[in-house]
């Protein structure tokens, strides 16, 4: 994950008129983000029949100030970034054919390699609402799943709150750059999670604002996660479009179940009727239908609780901090630790023989 990568990640992201799925296509034929903008590979259009259209964005490419100044920004505030060639970009979403190609984020990417649960609904949450995402928590603290949401008001933030208080790992993923927290009044707990939990986007700082950003938004939260609940929603309301996306991605989907006379709970009960959604009638049935099995998740969590810091070298110890965050490769690891590269692969060796520090294809590592 080096500095040309990136640029030639961002790049293509500005490419006018590629969007998510030529990109992808363009990934899958030069398997490499940085030879799609090689000269020497312009051979490799006429042979998989890029479009011509495609072609000439890519050879006039000409938004390298815009890219530089995106750049400058994603270094100047600590912006963590991983592309979809890499091992660490996390597996459910990759499985979608619509998946972005490059994620910011600050916090714990970790985060995403638990079981994931989404929970969405309208903006203007009822008492009724928040007993349930209340409920809906208490239930799921034994578990600790990772908690998916799109921090606007509402049940959205609710669900935040209720989490954050039981200590369930969250994740905020937004519809807009980093260069614009949404919304603003949110800001506090957004800090919260570049600490404590992980925000997400897709977004880059040179893409324009539009209310369409959001619906898109609703997918990657959506494919993070292997099922997703609807606490309340109007008939049309925005979150339907995230029970939309997980029917397509074949995840499954729960509807909390209302009276037809309450405005707000029609759109769960529209899923419902049209088979979209599976009635969340208790919170047991939940944990069953997604096997999640308690004493498996406890004896991981008791495994991962006996790695003590303080049973390690100092060397070794500045190695596991930057590991935990998320998986690396070894030269951003050298990076990050301003280690030898020769102290580094020792360091890495003794780790790995003691069980500590798995070796990935491509000279990733990660904490085991």
């Amino acid at each position: 994950m080096n500095h040309q990568t990136l640029t030639s990640y961002l790049k293509l992201l500005a490419c006018d008129g590629i969007g998510v799925l030529n990109a992808r296509k363009l990934l899958d034929v030069f398997k490499d983000v940085n030879a799609i903008f090689d000269p020497g590979n312009q051979k490799i259009f006429e042979e998989f029949s890029v479009s011509k259209t495609i072609q000439k964005a890519i050879l006039n490419f000409d938004k390298d100030k815009i890219v530089a100044t995106e750049l400058q920004f994603i270094q100047n505030n600590d912006i963590q970034w991983v592309g979809i060639l890499d091992n660490a970009y996390p597996e459910l979403l990759k499985e979608c054919t619509d998946a972005p190609i490059l994620l910011f984020y600050k916090g714990n990417l970790e985060l995403l390699n638990n079981n994931c649960l989404a929970v969405v609904g309208t903006r203007k949450i009822s008492s009724y609402g928040k007993d349930t995402v209340t409920g809906l928590m208490d239930f799921l603290q034994q578990y600790q799943p990772t908690i998916v949401s799109g921090m606007a008001y509402g049940v959205d933030i609710t669900v935040y709150h209720e989490a954050r208080k039981l200590n369930i790992p969250t994740v905020g993923i937004m519809g807009t750059s980093f260069k614009k927290l949404y919304p603003a009044a949110h800001r506090n707990f957004y800090n919260d999670l570049f600490e404590n939990g992980l925000v997400l986007t897709e977004y880059a700082g040179f893409n324009t604002l539009a209310p369409e950003l959001f619906t898109r938004r609703n997918r990657i939260i959506a494919g993070l996660c292997s099922a997703t609940i609807v606490v309340e929603s109007a008939e049309t309301g925005g979150s339907l479009s995230t029970a939309y996306f997980a029917n397509d991605y074949a995840r499954e989907v729960y509807a909390v179940p209302g009276k037809i006379t309450d405005p707000y709970s029609k759109g769960c009960l529209r899923l419902i009727h049209e088979n979209r959604a599976q009635l969340l009638y208790n919170f047991e049935h939940l944990a069953t239908d997604l096997n999640w099995n308690l004493s498996e998740l406890k004896e991981k969590a008791e495994i991962k609780k006996e790695i003590n810091l303080n049973d390690f070298s100092a060397l070794q110890q500045t190695i596991l901090k930057s590991l935990q965050k998320q998986p690396l490769h070894i030269d951003e690891l050298a990076v990050q630790t301003h280690l030898d590269m020769s102290v580094l692969n020792a360091e890495l060796m003794m780790l790995e023989l003691n069980g500590i520090v798995m070796g990935l294809p491509g000279k990733i590592f990660k904490v085991k």
